[in-house]
Parts: C-alpha cells; sequence; structure tokens
C-alpha cells in the first residue's frame, strides 16, 4: 500500500513538472482573472506585474446622467488647448415636467476628473444639440430652443446659443427661419440637426433645418438647409439667414421644385475662413431614382453657395466632417441603407469615408463587416491617416445584436478596426480625437448605464 501510494505521488509530481515545461506560464495565469473598475483593459495581454499593456483601452466614467425613455442626451465634446475637455449633453430637467437641461462638463484630460459642471438652460426638446470653442476656449452650444411658435407648433422652434462669458451663460437667437413669402407667420420651425463652427476671428457660423411657417405644412416634408453667420464680438446682432439649399417656389407662393436638404448637417470652417456643410439631400423625394439622393456638401464663397454631390444612391444616417493635414475637406459617413456601387456589388448599412483632393472626391468602404456606422466620428491621427470611432449594431443577419464601440484606423492604404467597448449598449455619441502626445481618446455615451465615458491609450 505505501509503494502504490508513494507511485502515485511520483507520477503527480512528473506529471506537475511536464506541465512546467511545456506551459511555464500556467501557475502565473492559469485560470484567468478581472480587470480593476475604471480600466477597458485586455486581461489576457497584461505582464506578470498586471499592468496593462500599451495598446490596452483605458476608461473612465465622467458622469451618470437622468435619463428618461424620451431624452437624447445628444452627447458632443470639444478638447481645449489647455488639456481639459468640454462636454455637452441633454439631461431631464429638475425644474419643469417633460423639459430637458442642456449642461456642460469642464473635465480634467491629466487627472481624469472633473473641473466643474453647469446647468445652461432648459428646453422643451432635446432634438439636436452642438458644441464649438471660441477665442480663449470659450465654450459655445447651439441648440433648438427661443419662442414657442404661434399657429400650431407647440415647442420652441428657433436656433438659439448659449455662450459662457465670465463663468455666466448667455442666451443669443441665432436664427428663426424667416420667410418673407409669408405675411402672417415670418418665422417658421427651425432648429432640426443644427452644427455650429467658430473661425479664426471669433465669428459664429450655425446651420440647421428649417420645416416650415407657422401653420404652412406643406414644407414640413420637404425641409431646407439654412445658414446664419454671427458677429463673435456682438453676439445679440441679428445675423442674416441664407438658404443654402432647399424648395424653389413661384412668384405666387407655390412651390416649382420640392426636395429634402439638411439631414445630419455637419459644418466645417476651410483652410480659407470659409463655412462647408455636409448633409443628406433627397433631390426628388417624390421618385425612386437613387442618383438624386445620397450625401452633398455645399461651400459658401463671396457670399453665394454652391453644392455638390459627394456620392450618390443610398440614404445618409449620420456625418462627420474634418481636415486633414493638408486641408483637404474629409468625411466619413453612415449609409443607412441598401445600396449598389458601381461595380454591381450591394451593401448595407455600412461605414464610408471620402476626401476631396483638387477637384475630385475618392470615396472608400471602411467596414461592412457587421451593420455600423452610425454616430461616426472623423479625425487625423499626428501621421494624418484618418480614424473614425463608429457604432456597432449587429451583424447582418440579425440573430446577434453588437451595440459596441469601435475605431477604424487607415495606416494610408488600408483600413482597419477593432472593438474598443462591448460592454452593454456601448458607442453612442462618439468623439474621437488625438492629442499631441500621441494618445488616441474617444468619448462615447452608454445606454446601457446612461452614462458618458471617456476611453484612452
Amino acid at each position: 500500500m505505501h509503494r502504490r501510494t508513494s507511485r502515485r505521488t511520483d507520477l503527480h509530481t512528473l506529471f506537475l513538472i511536464f506541465c512546467i515545461i511545456l506551459s511555464p506560464g500556467c501557475f502565473l495565469g492559469c485560470g484567468g482573472g478581472s480587470g480593476s473598475g475604471g480600466g477597458a483593459t485586455n486581461v489576457a495581454n497584461k505582464d506578470t506585474n498586471n499592468n496593462p499593456p500599451d495598446n490596452a483601452w483605458q476608461q473612465v466614467m465622467v458622469k451618470q446622467i437622468s435619463a428618461s425613455g424620451l431624452l437624447l442626451p445628444h452627447v458632443t465634446a470639444k478638447p481645449n488647448s489647455n488639456d481639459q475637455l468640454h462636454i455637452a449633453y441633454f439631461t431631464d430637467s429638475l425644474n419643469t415636467a417633460e423639459d430637458y437641461t442642456v449642461n456642460h462638463i469642464l473635465w480634467d484630460m491629466e487627472s481624469q476628473s472633473e473641473i466643474s459642471h453647469e446647468s445652461v438652460i432648459d428646453v422643451d426638446n432635446c432634438n439636436t444639440l452642438s458644441l464649438a470653442l471660441g477665442s480663449d476656449n470659450i465654450p459655445i452650444v447651439a441648440y433648438q430652443g427661443g419662442v414657442v411658435r404661434e399657429g400650431g407648433s407647440e415647442q420652441q422652434s428657433d436656433v438659439m446659443v448659449s455662450i459662457m462669458q465670465n463663468t455666466i451663460w448667455t442666451e443669443y437667437t441665432g436664427g428663426i427661419g424667416f420667410v418673407a413669402r409669408n405675411p402672417i407667420f415670418t418665422d417658421g420651425l427651425a432648429g432640426k440637426f443644427v452644427s455650429v463652427a467658430v473661425d479664426a476671428s471669433g465669428d459664429i457660423h450655425l446651420c440647421y433645418q428649417f420645416f416650415y411657417e407657422g401653420i404652412d405644412a406643406m414644407n414640413f416634408n420637404y425641409p431646407d438647409l439654412l445658414y446664419v453667420k454671427k458677429d463673435g464680438s456682438s453676439p445679440s446682432t441679428d445675423g442674416t439667414e441664407e438658404t443654402v439649399e432647399g424648395n424653389v417656389y413661384n412668384s405666387n407662393g407655390s412651390a416649382s421644385e420640392q426636395n429634402r436638404v439638411g439631414a445630419y448637417a455637419s459644418m466645417i470652417i476651410d483652410s480659407f475662413g470659409n463655412p462647408v456643410i455636409f448633409y443628406y439631400a433627397d433631390l426628388s423625394p417624390n421618385s425612386s431614382d437613387p442618383d438624386t439622393k445620397g450625401l452633398r456638401v455645399a461651400y459658401r464663397t463671396g457670399g453665394v453657395w454652391q453644392a455638390e454631390w459627394v456620392e450618390t444612391g443610398f440614404e445618409v444616417g449620420d456625418i462627420s466632417c474634418a481636415l486633414d493635414m493638408s486641408g483637404n475637406l474629409s468625411v466619413a459617413y453612415y449609409v443607412d441603407s441598401l445600396y449598389i456601387d458601381s461595380h454591381g456589388i450591394t451593401h448595407q448599412q455600412c461605414l464610408k469615408y471620402a476626401t476631396k483632393t483638387s477637384s475630385t472626391w475618392t470615396t472608400t468602404l471602411v467596414d461592412e463587416s457587421t451593420l455600423c456606422g452610425k454616430y461616426c466620428s472623423l479625425a487625423f491621427d499626428a501621421s494624418g491617416n484618418p480614424a473614425i470611432a463608429y457604432y456597432s449594431m449587429q451583424n447582418h443577419s440579425g440573430s446577434l445584436d453588437l451595440k459596441d464601440l469601435e475605431l477604424a484606423s487607415s495606416n494610408g492604404t488600408s483600413w482597419s478596426s477593432e472593438v474598443v467597448a462591448s460592454e452593454g449598449d456601448i458607442g453612442n455619441y462618439n468623439t474621437l480625437w488625438f492629442d499631441g502626445n500621441g494618445k488616441t481618446y474617444i468619448c462615447s455615451y452608454s445606454n446601457t448605464d446612461q452614462a458618458i465615458y471617456l476611453f484612452y491609450r
């Protein structure tokens, strides 16, 4: 009996020695592990000191918000030159039932902590929100607010801007959707898909959809895209509203040409100081012609707007634009429909990228491995290569819901993608940027946690 027991012990010892020889890391890492509470790190790639690898994503929760089922938080972020981050977003109002509050957070990127948080203003909708930084990193938020329209509109229907000046937020009217052809109701429902940008002189540029004048509902199905420039040194002075593109009317007020333009409008100031607007357009909404809908861009030069197609054949569900290191216009966009490309290949709900050199637009399919591309955010790294943060919804069969935050990166010749976060429903309202030290940042919103997160590496 004693010899049998000893033999079993010897065999067990030999077996353990054999395991160590074949897998020297077995005793150090067998059985897995879990990351610390704030970090989105890949545990399998950690070293023996439990330090995350250089390419691991870290995460921090910035704010958990008050969110009802009707709230669209519209989280938007802008880094400033002082290693700080400005974040604007909606919450449910604590002051008035069924209203919403525009909020602003100033976040310290070095300590990963909140510097300040203010409630900017309450409005009766959360349709749209845009954020820009003026001179001296002054935050400017744009949204639909202002006066409640007469003649049937039951919500605030102006484009408004609030500017922080000496720690105090002051609200100004941006545009009202003024229409001279309606003698009774001269302003209308303005403010959907607002985008704000600030030029080098500190002047404020706004673009937005305009739906109808007062009780004239004909234009509700055929929105226009409007633009206004405000003097940054005198924001209380009204700017002149201009039609970027929209319906064409006869002298008697009837429409001679109807279209739908301005959805998901995204504006940028080009290298010459002129505003450029990307938007979804359907120039023949009563027709099934795919060549009359797609991604459109409008330029303002010499006070005149001119528009052209970037690409046609599909519906657009989101847009993000930027200038590359050479000052070329570039845009990421979510194709929110089926479409057939020039080679006869069918694509569905995918992420695309386009850039303009000289007078030519070059388009690239970035990712169609899943149904993906919503909440896209475009930025360029220190090498000048484009990258896009976006939301991956589900696989093509619909059998697997993903709801992940992904990042696509280009090396100059090809694109590759990676999952940044997959816990719950994450990847909404993304903002991507690169700092001067080569770090990558993504501000994103989790529907599961109802929280704003910051991912970085």
